[in-house]
């Protein structure tokens, strides 16, 4: 069966902040790290969210995979929470942070995309996926991975855990 690689990006320089569509570059361990895990990787084409992160992920793929950058696979947008520790939330939007730790997937961040937006983005990016060529690469980010993983298998996003630079391997 076909196979699509789904890639987190590695580790970024900036760590321990809601990133959102903050767009840092990745971290030395990062790169060392997406040059270990990524090599050994053999598809057509890879899919590639337009964040930096992701792209500097991509950029330690095996020569002869096809890059395409693919808008749908940017990361959730948290608005206003962008940049900030989760102890800063809390501090500002203190009702808003302790409903969304209820229920995470139903409360957006002020200014930020809802989970509804992220589930069309996905569901998009899987039907270009779709139609090939395969097997393919995705590298993106855990949010939108969440939703990749959601339409792929029908599971529940908030049971998606992917570490930096980890591979989830799907038969589609």
């Amino acid at each position: 069966m076909p196979q699509l690689f789904l890639v987190r990006h590695a580790e970024p320089e900036l760590k321990g902040a809601l990133l959102g569509r903050r767009d840092p570059g990745l971290s030395a361990e990062g790169r060392l790290a997406a040059q270990a895990a990524l090599a050994g990787i053999h598809a057509a084409v890879a899919y590639v969210s337009p964040l930096r992160r992701a792209q500097e992920t991509a950029a330690f793929l095996p020569p002869g995979i096809r890059r395409i950058t693919l808008d749908a696979l940017a990361e959730i947008g948290l608005g206003e929470w962008e940049g900030l520790e989760w102890r800063e939330v809390e501090a500002r939007w203190p009702d808003v942070a302790r409903r969304k730790l209820e229920r995470w997937f139903d409360i957006p961040a002020p200014g930020g995309e809802t989970w509804r937006q992220v589930a069309a983005r996905a569901a998009s990016a899987i039907e270009q996926i779709r139609s090939g060529p395969l097997p393919a690469v995705v590298v993106a980010h855990l949010g939108i991975n969440s939703a990749l993983t959601a339409q792929l298998t029908g599971s529940d996003p908030q049971m998606c855990v992917q570490g930096y630079c980890e591979i989830l391997t799907y038969d589609i």
